[in-house]
């Protein structure tokens, strides 16, 4: 029985979501390449070895769609799960599969990435607790970014020089949020994903000061998920080091569970200081 609560927002037709996917700019890192001096707020997904465009995007958990509209370039859908949680997709085709007001289930199609010329394809997704606030995207915005007073979308991005993180202002790190409240399915399993580049890390506890043993899997090879750990969700780390999630697996190679890296940084991209911003998946949750 599959009764995940939460999923990633991102996949390719007949594939589990996430497989071949990337995050090129994850929470609370500096995009130096186009936003200089700036922590980004959500994390931008990519598609690896092919552009994004067209890759499907979906709703992380069930809610109500609050908002469509806006350009950032392409629509932005936030939907709200809760008192205190909202989800958003940016940079969305500009044909949507959703409307205000509509109650949607995780996993739920929400639209597709919009195609930009010149530029990558990416879906900005972000988990925050606000809808609107006012310092940051309500009537008094206290920095001068394109979304302006009033608008639901926000900004993106929050400046590095700021007295308070993302976190403080409402933001969330999506991983983390998605790690904590997914619900782990009597049967669930993870699976190494296409575009997994290391092998897989052995560890008896979550951040262990040394691995135990390594094996490198096949893609799509299956196993068992048995729990799960990840920093707090909202967390004042940066760069890519600010996101850490483990999942305690059973694989075929192993006699009993070991803890695994869910994630490896990689060098897609990197911030002004040289830390990266980036990482791929190591295994990714099973979820149809």
């Amino acid at each position: 029985m599959d009764d995940w609560l939460f999923q990633y927002p991102l996949g390719l037709p007949d594939r589990v979501p996430g497989d071949g996917c990337y995050i090129r700019h994850g929470y609370a890192v500096e995009n130096a390449l186009f936003y200089p001096g700036l922590w980004h707020t959500g994390e931008n997904w990519y598609v690896e070895y092919a552009d994004a465009a067209g890759a499907l995007v979906y709703a992380t958990a069930a809610g109500q769609v609050v908002y469509a509209g806006f350009d950032y370039p392409g629509p932005v859908v936030l939907i709200r799960h809760g008192d205190d949680l909202y989800s958003q997709y940016g940079h969305l085709d500009y044909t949507l599969n959703v409307e205000v007001g509509q109650q949607v289930n995780r996993g739920d199609r929400i639209g597709t990435v919009l195609y930009r010329e010149n530029l990558r394809s990416h879906l900005h997704f972000e988990l925050r607790t606000f809808y609107t606030t006012p310092e940051v995207n309500g009537d008094s915005p206290r920095y001068n970014f394109t979304c302006g007073p009033n608008c639901p979308p926000g900004p993106g991005y929050w400046p590095i020089d700021a007295p308070e993180h993302p976190s403080a202002m409402g933001w969330r790190n999506p991983l983390h949020v998605i790690t904590h409240r997914m619900g782990i399915p009597a049967d669930a399993e993870v699976m190494v994903p296409a575009n997994a580049r290391d092998p897989l890390l052995y560890f008896t506890a979550p951040r262990e000061p040394k691995h135990v043993t390594s094996a490198r899997l096949p893609a799509g090879t299956t196993m068992p998920l048995l729990d799960v750990w990840a920093d707090a969700e909202a967390g004042e780390g940066v760069g890519a080091n600010a996101t850490s999630l483990w999942y305690q697996v059973l694989p075929p190679d192993a006699d009993s569970p070991v803890w695994v890296p869910a994630i490896n940084p990689t060098m897609h991209a990197i911030q002004s200081n040289g830390q990266t911003a980036s990482f791929v998946f190591a295994l990714i949750p099973l979820v149809h």
